[in-house]
């Protein structure tokens, strides 16, 4: 990452001007619940080079400037968001903050073979054991195998 760009883990409050290379590991729309063939906003999770996330949204009134520039697994030089309290039913990041989109947020793809691709927050199945363990408004992946199945 260049000296120029900043770390998810750094980001605060306090400032709008952050400067990120991020991966999109995670991109989904969400309807809008008062029109339901409507889009309401597009939902991401980023990932820097450090394997931080951040969850960003893209609001229904940039959504033309943005729907077609990113996409799911790509890597971006991004700029210029609001930094806001994450206030979301489902904690996507273990962030307490989330970035959303303006018309000055700027969006870069970029090139770097040497950024990660490890893009899973996998448990172990210790800790999926049991359900007073487990947060259930936290968003996390698993990897199993089916070891019989019948009907």
């Amino acid at each position: 990452m260049a000296a120029n760009n900043d770390f998810i883990k750094d980001i605060t409050i306090s400032k709008m001007q952050w400067k990120l290379k991020v991966r999109v590991v995670r991109m989904w729309e969400k309807p809008d619940r008062f029109n339901p063939g409507s889009i309401f906003s597009i939902e991401l999770v980023l990932q820097d080079e450090k394997g931080d996330h951040i969850h960003a949204s893209i609001g229904k009134s940039v959504l033309h400037i943005f729907n077609k520039k990113i996409n799911e697994l790509g890597l971006y030089l991004m700029a210029n968001f609001i930094v806001c309290q994450n206030k979301e039913r489902f904690n996507t990041t273990k962030h307490r903050l989330m970035l959303t989109f303006t018309q000055r947020t700027t969006v870069a793809e970029t090139i770097d073979p040497l950024f990660p691709m490890n893009i899973f927050e996998l448990r172990p199945y210790h800790q999926l054991i049991n359900k007073g363990d487990v947060n259930e408004s936290e968003l996390f992946d698993v990897i199993g195998e089916i070891v019989n199945f019948s009907e």
